[in-house]
């Protein structure tokens, strides 16, 4: 290495400071970092960089948020290699057209401005990401290690020309050196993070080319619009009982196109996710009031006392009145 602790971290090591003007606020700030409480629909929303060469951040992110700022400018020079450890996180692929970023996935992108908030569709996201300013790096990252030079400009322009961001499934050489990032967590240790955070950029760039990728499909804003919609419904509507092609219909999709997305959206299948959330507003009133266990198997569309308490344990791992007796 070529004394990234010495001098070198000294040349304009920040990130454009643009990129947190708005919407961000210090909770704690080092030599080494900053950690920020980002803007959401609730407090839980933190944001820890790591100054880790100059230009370059490694951002480890959290939220208990279904939404959170909206960025007014765009910031082209602002390259982020994003790897989701748990949760869903809605990226705009290009105009008015969505992807969705899951468990085990990385999305490359440069930051447009947003013309919708931010949203956490299943209301939690955690992950890590490099944040580049290339203003600072400029379109080589080179010198670091003798004979290792990363075109960051070709990993733009592949990943990020006509579009905002690109999702694609880890490759397994990938996904493991980003799962050891996301257990550094609590330790933080720079020169180790450094060292990762070399090896993401070489992975990227010498082994993307060659891998067939699996690569996130994207969806018009107006079927994104569309399953929300039904989302809402089916949460507030819980003894309602009709098939899927009845709810295609309803909402003018194809029954593919409809538990497609649903499942891009929300990372499970339309009757998994019925099925959960059912079970947990049950689990809320055995707690909050005293219906017998049939009348609240009638309230989420259950007319089987049994079949609901076969799914309660499927779900909970307790029959219903084990539940309610155990929360006393």
């Amino acid at each position: 290495l070529s004394n990234p602790g010495g001098d070198l971290m000294k040349e304009r090591n920040e990130i454009d400071p643009a990129l947190f003007s708005t919407g961000a606020h210090i909770l704690e700030k080092s030599n080494n970092g900053t950690k920020y409480q980002i803007e959401c629909d609730t407090p839980n929303g933190t944001m820890q960089c790591i100054h880790l060469f100059p230009g370059i951040d490694l951002a480890y992110t959290s939220f208990q948020a279904f939404s959170c700022f909206s960025r007014n400018k765009a910031m082209p020079h602002i390259l982020e290699i994003a790897y989701c450890s748990a949760g869903r996180y809605e990226c705009e692929y290009k105009r008015d057209y969505f992807t969705y970023l899951g468990e085990g996935d990385i999305a490359i992108s440069v930051l447009s401005p947003h013309r919708e908030p931010p949203t956490f569709p299943t209301g939690l996201y955690d992950g890590v990401a490099l944040i580049v300013d290339m203003s600072v790096t400029g379109s080589q990252f080179k010198d670091i290690v003798e004979g290792i030079s990363i075109d960051l400009s070709e990993l733009t322009s592949r990943f990020c020309t006509d579009r905002c961001c690109t999702v694609v499934k880890a490759p397994p050489e990938l996904n493991h050196v980003f799962q050891e990032v996301c257990e550094e967590k609590n330790k933080k240790r720079l020169g180790y993070l450094r060292l990762k955070a070399l090896e993401i950029f070489f992975l990227l760039s010498e082994i993307l080319p060659q891998e067939n990728l699996e690569v996130s499909v994207y969806y018009p804003g107006s079927t994104i619009r569309k399953i929300k919609e039904l989302k809402q419904e089916l949460m507030d509507s819980l003894d309602t009982r009709y098939s899927l092609a009845e709810w295609a219909v309803c909402y003018g999709l194809s029954l593919t196109t409809m538990k497609d997305c649903f499942k891009a959206i929300y990372g499970k299948p339309i009757y998994a996710f019925q099925k959960e959330y059912k079970i947990q507003m049950a689990a809320q009133l055995l707690l909050t009031t005293q219906l017998s266990i049939s009348e609240i198997a009638g309230k989420i569309g259950y007319s089987n006392p049994n079949k609901f308490s076969s799914a309660f344990r499927s779900i909970i791992g307790m029959s219903p009145r084990e539940y309610r007796n155990a929360k006393k």
